[in-house]
């Protein structure tokens, strides 16, 4: 049986790799696969009003080597850097899990 930590790695990469290519690159998200990913995957977490702009500016902090694509480097990177925010903003709080599992 796997643990909760193997799930969640699983579906890190499972994640990754369903979105990237659809339009291309199977090792790349470019923006329409990173904006599909985020709209879908993570629809409590990514504002209903990001415009397109938001996108263009988001694409551009992920993209930190400036190949118009995020990587899997990259987005490991956005996601460890979510998780450190997530643990910051829930560490002084009640000792229950601050999602449901």
């Amino acid at each position: 049986m796997t643990t909760s930590l193997e799930q969640a790695l699983c579906a890190i990469v499972c994640t990754f790799q369903t979105y990237a290519g659809l339009g291309g690159d199977k090792y790349k998200l470019c923006q329409a696969e990173l904006k599909q990913l985020l709209q879908k995957e993570m629809p409590t977490w990514t504002p209903t009003e990001f415009r397109e702009c938001d996108y263009n500016k988001l694409m551009s902090v992920l993209d930190t080597n400036k190949d118009c694509a995020v990587d899997f480097e990259e987005y490991v990177r956005s996601l460890a850097c979510l998780c450190l925010y997530c643990h910051e903003y829930f560490k002084d709080c009640a000792p229950e899990p601050p999602c449901s599992q």
